[in-house]
């Protein structure tokens, strides 16, 4: 049975009793005949010239699009008459084609709407609170840093090149307000009980709402308004697609709405610490309910597993294993070290090996050569805070010292507060170097002891003040 544009309306339209349809909304028709039978379906998060284009070129006539065709956010102003928008209506009128639009609808639809979309490709799990555009995260403690961090890991896949950030790198943070859209209204994400804001570049503005942010002393992060709302409009496209099997149905259009070129990929400053003797080690102090033993040679699985859920989010495949570990002459599966809860593997990390060459800005020629080295430390995210890192640090020192190794070395972030505390309780101390040399040092010692006395900070807002 042939299916007409608006068969695709009716069924939208049954969707959203919420939505105004007979008044108000911006939903519907944008052009074209309603009666048009349909010869594919292309779903869009701006009906771009070009998108429209490449809709008309794989045989799809109903474009159905989430933000306005003609610039204006009801379709109908001014930018109408202008030339960009009056050669796009000459070709959707010469080519036949229609356009509809699903925004109000699909913003808030439950679970593959746009809201709940955005939570769920950012792996947050269920929102511990809800608002209308917002949902509020419980995520495991960590520095918005490294929040800031695996959120950009995850945006890389739609092409978004970077994530805005304006705070404290090592603040501590455990509760994320995500939003979407142009209405990303950080005083009221603030008032769910987030301390650390995830928002939209055209629903936030840096002289008011990042100011406000920073003078409040809750970490705000921005992304473009397109690639936060893509996995709700791709699931939108595959929902049409279940929905109308007959009629072809894809996603098409940009994932982000911009390039950028950066003169520095970020501002981070390495460190790098050292343990002078690998004497008088404690033993290792495993929390119930944990086992800790070597990898064994078929369980690279479980090292990625881990690395997956603690410094990265899917990106670190055989490949990296094998260039970190796997290629070097000396590798042996048990140089890394797991904890396992069960089956389930949640902490590791590697008593690897470097070379130190001079370089150092207080060291000496005695500091050149051999080094034991602490190697990618990760805890998954849901097993933080059982002093799991401790653990499998403390297990890759006795792996070292039964090695041969004497000392000790490792290097990490100046933002990684937590990691430095840690490293310091294991007797590890700075040890500045031409890349990161003594004033860094001081640097980092002064911010960890604003942290120290800082701990968790939470919003200082309080909705009736």
């Amino acid at each position: 049975m042939p299916i007409t544009a608006r068969d695709v309306h009716e069924h939208l339209r049954s969707l959203g009793p919420w939505v105004e349809w007979d008044q108000g909304t911006c939903d519907g028709f944008k052009h074209g005949d309603p009666e048009t039978r349909i010869t594919g379906i292309a779903v869009t998060w701006q009906a771009l010239q070009s998108t429209l284009e490449e809709a008309h070129a794989r045989g799809h006539n109903l474009v159905i699009t989430h933000e306005p065709t003609f610039y204006s956010h009801m379709d109908d102003d001014t930018m109408r008459a202008t030339p960009p928008a009056r050669l796009k209506a000459e070709f959707l009128d010469r080519t036949g084609m229609v356009v509809y639009r699903c925004h109000d609808l699909w913003d808030i639809y439950p679970e593959i709407g746009v809201v709940d979309s955005w939570s769920a490709f950012l792996r947050l799990g269920e929102p511990i609170a809800r608002e209308r555009y917002y949902n509020l995260h419980a995520v495991p403690e960590t520095t918005a840093w490294e929040l800031v961090e695996r959120i950009a890991r995850r945006l890389a896949s739609l092409q978004q090149q970077a994530v805005l950030f304006v705070g404290t790198q090592w603040q501590m943070v455990h509760r994320l307000a995500v939003g979407t859209g142009a209405i990303t209204n950080v005083h009221r994400m603030v008032e769910m009980g987030a301390d650390i804001v995830l928002a939209t570049d055209d629903g936030t503005t840096l002289w008011r709402d990042a100011a406000w942010m920073a003078d409040l002393g809750v970490p705000l992060m921005m992304v473009n308004h397109t690639t936060a709302e893509i996995p709700g409009i791709r699931n939108l496209a595959a929902y049409l697609a279940q929905r109308f099997p007959d009629v072809p149905c894809e996603f098409l259009g940009p994932t982000c709405g911009y390039q950028i070129l950066a003169t520095e990929r970020s501002r981070d400053t390495a460190i790098r610490m050292r343990r002078d003797d690998l004497e008088h080690l404690p033993p290792v102090a495993m929390p119930e309910g944990y086992a800790l033993r070597p990898m064994a040679a078929d369980e690279a699985w479980a090292y990625l597993e881990v690395m997956n859920s603690s410094n990265y989010s899917g990106e670190a495949g055989q490949a990296w294993f094998d260039r970190t570990f796997a290629s070097d002459p000396e590798y042996d599966p048990a140089h890394l070290q797991i904890i396992w809860k069960g089956d389930r593997p949640v902490a590791a990390a590697a008593a690897w090996h470097t070379t130190v060459t001079s370089g150092t800005a207080d060291g000496s020629a005695a500091d050149d050569g051999r080094w034991g080295m602490i190697h990618w430390v990760g805890v998954s995210d849901a097993d933080r805070g059982a002093g799991l890192g401790k653990a499998v640090t403390l297990a890759a020192l006795h792996r070292l010292r039964c090695r041969g190794f004497t000392r000790a070395m490792l290097d990490t972030n100046a933002w990684r507060l937590p990691a430095v505390a840690a490293y310091m309780r294991l007797r590890f101390r700075p040890w500045p170097t031409d890349r990161a040399p003594q004033q860094v040092w001081d640097r980092v010692l002064a911010d960890l002891a604003a942290w120290r006395q800082w701990a968790a900070p939470r919003p200082r807002w309080r909705g009736d003040d």
